[in-house]
Parts: C-alpha cells; sequence; structure tokens
C-alpha cells in the first residue's frame, strides 16, 4: 500500500523512484488544515490508527497537502509502534503553524498525482485516498465540473479516487467530496458520522462487519448485548462506534472472564472514537458486549464472525412439479466435506406465498440417500407452483443458541408428461403384434420429441406380463416424435393395465415420469396351426396323399406288364397280351392282372389272368357260377399255372398260354 504523509522532499522526486517494480500504486494525501481541528485531528488519529492496525501495509508514500503544494515521503514498510504516525501528526503540526490559510487545493494535489501515475505507468486498479475536512481554496462556479472532470479522468485510466471528510465538514464540502469519488468510481467516507467510520473500519480492514445495534446510552445506565458464537468459530470482532469520547466497551467471554489485551488471542484498538476488539478462536456460546458512558450518547455496535463452517445445498437441475423433491445440503470447511454428529439443519423453504419448514437428517430415512454420509436430506411432497422457490439453511447446535443460516433457492418446472390418446379393446391371436393405444409426449401442451427407446411399457394382470414396443406416427427430428402407437403381443385373453413410463433428460435433469394406468381388455384366439398359411393338418393329409400316391406308383412301376398269348387248339390267336386294349384305369390300378371281363374272344366271366415275373396264373372265384372250366379234361381249380401245355377248355374252346407265339 501507498501513502502520502507531510516532508520536506517534493512530490515529483520521491514518485520518480522505483518501488520493487511494482505498477499498482494506492496513495493516501492528507489535507494540511486538519490540524486546526480539534474533532479532525482526532478523526484523523483513528483513521490513521486503523491503517497502522494493517499488517499488510508496506512501500508506503506518505503525503500532505495545502493550498499552495504536495510533498510526500516514502517508507518501505510501516513500524508496528505507529511512529510513521507520530512524525506525520508532528510534520502537520509543524507545517500549519506557518499557514494561516484554512482551505487547501484538493484539485491541484489530484491533479499532481494523475500526472505522476501517467508517468509511472499505473495499472488499472491503481488508488488515492485523499481525507480532507473538504475545504476548497479559490473555489469558483466551476469548480464542481473540475473536480468531475478530474474523477472522470482518473475512471477511464481504471484508477479510483476514495475521499475521506471529517466532523468539521460542511454539507456543501461533503456532497462535492462524495462528488469526486463516484466520479471515479472510488469511496467516500463521512467520519461526521457514526456509520462513516463503520464503513472506513469495513473498507481497510477488508472486513465485513454487521451492523447489531445502533442506540443511545444513557447516562451511567450500562447496555450489555450478547453475542452467540457457534463452534468452529476462528475469530470475533467487535467494532463499537461512540458518539462521546467516554464511551467504555468490555467484552466477555461464556464463563464471564473478560477480554484483556494482554491475553494472547486477544487484540485491541482503543481510539477516541472507537473500540476495536478481536478474539482468535472464541469459546462457542453467548458472549456479552458491554457499554457504558458518564455522558451518555449514541453507539452504534458491529460485529464480524469469521466462521468456516459452510453449509450448502448440493446443487440440482429444476424439479418436476408433479413429483417430491429432494433437497440435499452438507457442511463443509475449506470445501471439504464434515461430519458433524450433533449439528441440526432446518429448512424454511418459500415461493413467495407458502412457507413450510423441514427438518433435515443423515439416518437415511425420509428420503435420506445413505446413512451418516454427512449429506442431509429432507423430501419436499407439497407441490409448488413452476418458478424459483427460497430455501434458508439453518444450522444449530443442541446446547448453544448460535445459528450460521445460508440462504439457496432451487427451481420446479412443469416436465414432459405421458398423455394416453386413445386405448382399444383388443381382439387377435397369440402371435400377432396387437395394437393396444396411441399416445402423445408433451410438456405443457407442446411437443416434446424423444426417442421411442426412453419410453418403457408392460401389459399385466397380475399373473402375466408382456413387454410393449412402441411405432413413430411422425418424425419431426430425426429418431424422434412426440406421437406414438403402442403394440404389444399377448397370449392369453384377459383384463390388463397399460404401465407407460417415461425416462428422458430434461433442462439437464434425468427424470422418470410415468402415465396413470389404464385398463385393456385383450381376447385372444387360438386359430388352427398353420405353415405358410396352411393348417397343419391338411399338410398331413396332403403329406399322406402325396405318399400315398408315390407308394402307389412305386407298387404300379414294380408289377409286371400283361405279357404272352392265348392261342387255341388250331393255332389261333385268342387274345395277345401284349396289345390287349384295356382302360387306363385298368392298366394303373390292375397293371398285372387282366380281369377276364376285358377278354371279348373267351367265355370266361370270373377271375382273371395274374402276371408275375416267371409264369401267368388264371385265377377264378371260389364261388363261380361257370363251372365248365377244364383244365386238360378235368375241372379247374382256383388257380391255374399257365403254359403251353396245359390246355383250358371254357365253352367248347380250347386254348392255351404261350410266352412267345410258337414256330409253324
Amino acid at each position: 500500500m501507498i501513502i502520502l504523509l507531510s516532508t520536506n522532499l517534493n512530490f515529483q522526486k520521491i514518485f520518480a523512484q522505483e518501488i520493487q517494480e511494482q505498477k499498482k500504486y494506492n496513495s493516501i494525501i492528507i489535507d494540511e488544515q486538519i490540524i486546526k481541528s480539534n474533532i479532525d485531528e482526532i478523526a484523523l488519529n483513528t483513521a490513521l490508527g486503523i491503517i497502522g492496525k494493517n499488517t499488510k501495509i508496506e512501500n508506503i508514500f506518505v503525503g500532505t497537502f495545502d493550498s499552495n503544494s504536495t510533498m510526500i515521503d516514502f517508507y518501505s514498510e510501516t513500524d508496528n509502534d505507529g511512529k510513521w504516525i507520530d512524525n506525520l501528526l508532528i510534520s502537520l503540526e509543524n507545517t500549519s503553524k506557518n499557514s494561516s490559510n484554512l482551505r487547501s487545493d484538493q484539485l491541484g494535489a489530484l491533479t499532481d498525482i494523475y500526472s505522476e501515475f501517467n508517468k509511472l505507468d499505473a495499472v488499472s486498479g491503481s488508488n488515492v485516498l485523499i481525507i480532507t475536512p473538504g475545504r476548497i481554496t479559490g473555489e469558483s462556479e466551476k469548480t464542481r465540473e473540475r473536480f468531475k472532470n478530474i474523477g472522470e479522468l482518473f475512471a477511464l485510466e481504471g484508477w479510483t479516487i476514495d475521499v475521506v471528510t471529517l466532523p468539521s465538514s460542511d454539507i456543501v464540502s461533503r456532497e462535492l467530496m462524495g462528488e469526486i469519488s463516484s466520479s471515479s468510481s472510488g469511496n467516500f467516507f463521512d467520519l461526521g458520522t457514526l456509520g462513516g467510520f463503520g464503513s472506513f473500519v469495513n473498507y481497510i480492514n477488508e472486513q465485513n462487519y454487521t451492523e447489531i445495534m445502533r442506540s443511545e446510552l444513557g447516562k451511567n445506565n450500562p447496555k450489555l448485548i450478547p453475542i452467540d458464537i457457534s463452534p468452529f468459530t476462528q475469530s470475533l470482532s467487535i467494532l463499537l462506534v461512540k458518539e462521546n469520547f467516554d464511551t467504555e466497551i468490555s467484552l466477555f467471554s461464556p464463563n464471564g472472564t473478560k477480554a484483556l489485551s494482554e491475553m494472547s488471542n486477544v487484540d485491541l484498538l482503543r481510539t477516541l472514537n472507537l473500540d476495536l476488539i478481536t478474539i482468535n478462536n472464541p469459546s462457542p456460546g453467548t458472549w456479552s458486549v458491554r457499554s457504558v458512558s458518564e455522558t451518555g450518547g449514541e453507539i452504534n455496535l458491529y460485529s464480524e464472525i469469521l466462521n468456516p463452517l459452510e453449509l450448502r445445498i448440493i446443487e440440482a437441475p429444476p424439479f418436476p412439479k408433479s413429483e417430491p423433491i429432494l433437497i440435499e445440503a452438507s457442511i463443509y470447511i475449506d470445501d471439504n466435506p464434515q461430519i458433524i454428529t450433533d449439528a441440526i439443519i432446518q429448512a424454511t423453504v418459500s415461493n413467495g406465498i407458502d412457507i413450510k419448514s423441514y427438518n433435515l437428517n443423515d439416518s437415511g430415512l425420509s428420503g435420506d440417500k445413505n446413512p451418516d454420509d454427512g449429506i442431509y436430506s429432507f423430501e419436499i411432497i407439497d407441490n409448488f407452483d413452476p418458478g424459483a422457490n427460497n430455501i434458508e439453511l439453518e444450522l444449530s447446535w443442541p446446547e448453544y443458541t448460535s445459528k450460521i443460516i445460508t440462504n439457496a433457492s432451487f427451481q420446479t418446472e412443469i416436465f414432459p408428461k405421458i398423455n394416453i390418446t386413445r386405448t382399444s379393446n383388443v381382439e387377435g391371436s397369440k402371435n400377432e403384434n396387437l395394437n393396444v393405444a396411441s399416445i402423445t409426449i408433451t410438456v405443457s401442451d407442446y411437443p416434446f420429441l424423444t426417442n421411442s427407446k426412453n419410453i418403457l411399457g408392460t401389459l399385466s394382470n397380475g399373473s402375466n406380463e408382456y413387454d410393449t414396443s412402441f411405432i413413430m406416427l411422425s418424425e419431426p427430428e430425426p429418431d424422434k416424435s412426440w406421437k406414438f402407437d403402442v403394440f404389444a403381443k399377448i397370449s392369453q385373453t384377459g383384463n390388463y393395465k397399460l404401465n407407460l413410463k417415461l425416462e428422458d433428460n430434461y433442462l439437464g435433469r434425468d427424470f422418470e415420469i410415468s402415465a396413470p394406468d389404464t385398463e385393456i381388455s385383450a381376447n385372444i384366439i387360438t386359430y388352427p396351426i398353420t405353415l405358410f398359411g396352411i393348417r397343419i393338418i391338411y399338410l398331413f393329409i396332403l403329406i399322406l396323399i402325396l405318399c400315398l400316391i408315390t407308394l402307389s406308383v412305386v407298387i404300379i412301376r414294380r408289377k409286371i406288364s400283361p405279357y404272352g398269348y392265348l392261342i387255341d387248339d388250331q393255332g389261333k390267336v385268342l387274345v395277345n397280351f401284349y396289345n390287349l386294349d384295356r382302360s387306363q384305369l385298368n392298366k394303373i390300378i390292375s397293371k398285372d392282372f387282366v380281369y377276364t371281363s376285358e377278354l371279348k374272344t373267351i367265355a370266361l366271366n370270373s377271375g382273371g389272368f395274374k402276371f408275375l415275373h416267371n409264369f401267368v396264373e388264371l385265377r377264378l372265384k371260389e364261388n363261380r357260377e361257370d363251372i365248365s372250366v377244364r383244365v386238360n379234361g378235368k375241372p379247374a381249380p382256383s388257380n391255374i399255372k399257365l403254359s403251353s401245355r396245359n390246355q383250358i377248355g371254357v365253352g367248347g374252346k380250347l386254348f392255351s398260354f404261350y410266352k412267345r407265339l410258337p414256330n409253324k
């Protein structure tokens, strides 16, 4: 940090020095007229005491200005005992004795610093802090505009001007000094108010004080303020800003011990304007701040409690409005999850209208996934309208009244849903893919495109369950649609429930949503078994017929065709079996048997001729009416083996069988 204070060296000479190759400069310049007001001098001492308490300050430029010139000195680092502040105050007092002017040239000082920052090539973020009562030398109608212009020049370079006005500043001066800081995007502190001191301490110490009380003290009427400290707290800082200088403050631990500067974990800064007490690693419990004044007066009390415990919600994408919402949180120290067995975490959820409270747990119950894993959970089963919902998480302990509060939010949205637009009571065979329903997928009545693989469905009746398949009715995008027909193969007649579920991702969140169960009636008809569209029994008959035909063909082909001749005793051929005129049916059915009725030249009415491989038989019926058939003059038996040696006598004719015609 660079601070400008009073010295006999000139501004340009000191700024020309190199400061360890730093390019970012922070400067503080102090109006020499401060020393001419007791209340301003006291406020300056307080401001410098706060600055001097900051151990991070080094490479310091210290400077003052008046109506004529700007003077600076350089310190490589601040000394902890505050000698540089004493040197500054002595220099200011000596300078003021030589001047009776009550006004200063703030504009000239800022213009000089702007020029030197340019020479030093100061980077964006460089800063100057000016402490002044605000009284201006050579003020004119254009003074305000000129100050605004110099502030804007600083802002163009990325530099800022912070202004501190003192108790003696008048309203006009405060307004003008405030405009200087705002024109350069800097900060303005009015030490004529208690709040101005609080803001200044916050700024210089880079702390985050919270105002816990603003009150009027009665004369000799102590005021006691409790402060709850949680376990794991690293530091407790108490800042009391007081109107009257005799106001005293004391800080007591939970066991009643007063915090003293001699204690190793206590750091005290006491000035006439304020008291700053810091306790490192304070004991958990209720601490007490006691303030008292003989003359009374207004006080502002601030506190900063640094506790590394951080309560965080485990972030999740938006939740579906219609489903239970699982909120999870963890306790961290420096991004490391902590398991604190005696911690109590409560949540207050608000959507701007309704407010509900919940208890988080790490027991594996009420939505918590795993017990004792350091992730605390609660489940919201109440429906919240779509939109942002605020959560206030509160961490507490049974034996302490202190709390750590974190604010977060979660989003609820309307998610896609399955709409069953048509169902059918189906009839078909058990191997048939039956169309049981039609569905659409929508979000707030707008189409939601998805792949059919993301939809799961079953038909069930308690004892049987069948998977469903889906066919897109349109394809707005490759492999995606929002309209589908639902099909299933059902093997048994009955009433079924259609269960449909969609698993997809929406707004960065994987979700699963089901449609209401729908009744489907199925009548499954058992059709005859077919093969290639032909009933199996017909195929069997056909095969049997073909087999019989084949067998018949084989048998017929194996039969002997008629052969030989029947020749009478005069040598006349009565029958030529080779050329016998027969019907096609007889040729097929009785290929090897010629009925006597087929022979017109022989008066024989029963039986027939059986042709075998080596011989031919005349086979007569047992109950034949014609009994005049004789063989070689004797009555004929039922089966007669024919040959040229046997003469058959029928109806007055004699004939014999010859395989070949005899030679004449």
